[in-house]
């Protein structure tokens, strides 16, 4: 048998099929493009690049898989969990996923993103219990999270978040003022592991429960206005970005006693952040391991909504069976 799942968020469109034994048999996944200098898309233009994505990277798992095992299919419909929680680019895939579901007359199963992404990171870094912390990390998400693993999906309870834009919006932004194309992470991760220049240290606002970087935005941009570094500048950045997640995931990790946090989301693939969080956490005596999945799963990909698939399906058929 062969589960697919379907995820459309922001920036990614993604498909991907897994067997019967939690095994990735086939992947693809597209970035929508952006326009230089633009820090974005709208919603509606986001909509029609999924939908232009879509049948390329479909006929590329097909291609590796036969269509007639394909048992039940999934999608992220929302960004997550929650009652207020919606972004129109979701239903581009869900739309599509119907259709898929009704052709095949298979079960059409529905999670969210943030749900994938704990589920990707899970696949290449298992966590040692089912009851365990993650951190949500990318351009709109910045949460620690209070995570319990059931038999078909997760328990998901916010720590702590931040109060305005998250950490991938702010290397983003900054990104693309500094003259990068959108997205702008993998760049500003490059440039600052490789700077000999020293950082420039921006301010932080960041708490156990809560941090913001419109601060840090406003004093990098000054920054930048002022002359200084662009490649100080970026490492400035990172390590920003690294002081407040040590605030926020050390503090409310190391004082609820959890000794190890998942790190998921595009932002968690970070060069950077892979090398100095762990450091940093260590030279403040904070014994805390920080589990990095492989950076594909990291970045936003329907493996983990394929795997919550099979999940699904198998509960559903183990329900049926007793």
């Amino acid at each position: 048998m062969i589960f697919l799942g379907i995820d459309t968020s922001c920036y990614t469109t993604s498909v991907a099929a897994v067997d019967e034994n939690g095994n990735l048999a086939a992947e693809a996944r597209k970035l929508l493009s952006v326009a230089d200098g633009e820090r974005g898309l709208r919603q509606s233009e986001a909509f029609f690049k999924h939908i232009n994505n879509f049948t390329e990277l479909y006929k590329s798992v097909l291609d590796k898989i036969d269509p007639a095992d394909i048992a039940a299919v999934c999608v992220s419909t929302q960004p997550r969990g929650l009652g207020h929680s919606y972004m129109p680019v979701f239903y581009s895939g869900r739309r599509l996923a119907e259709t898929i579901a009704m052709s095949l007359n298979i079960p059409l199963f529905a999670t969210d993103h943030q749900q994938g992404h704990i589920q990707a990171a899970l696949y290449s870094c298992p966590m040692d219990s089912d009851d365990f912390f993650a951190v949500h990390l990318s351009g709109g998400t910045t949460e620690v999270l209070h995570v319990r693993e059931q038999k078909t999906d997760f328990k998901i309870k916010i720590v702590a978040a931040s109060s305005d834009i998250n950490a991938g919006q702010l290397i983003d932004r900054l990104g693309v003022k500094m003259g990068m194309h959108f997205p702008a992470g993998k760049e500003v991760d490059r440039i600052a592991c490789e700077n000999e220049n020293g950082a420039v240290l921006l301010p932080i606002s960041a708490s156990m429960e809560t941090c913001s970087f419109s601060g840090t935005e406003a004093a990098a941009i000054r920054e930048f206005e002022a002359g200084c570094d662009k490649d100080a500048l970026c490492e400035g950045i990172m390590w920003a970005v690294t002081r407040t997640l040590a605030k926020m995931v050390g503090g409310a990790a190391y004082y609820a006693g959890v000794g190890e946090v998942l790190m998921a989301g595009g932002v968690s693939s970070s060069a950077y952040l892979r090398e100095k969080l762990p450091a940093l956490l260590k030279k403040k005596g904070m014994p805390i391991n920080i589990k990095f999945s492989d950076a594909r799963f990291s970045s936003d990909n329907a493996v983990g909504v394929a795997l919550l698939c099979r999940k699904k399906y198998l509960a559903g058929r183990e329900k049926y069976d007793s």
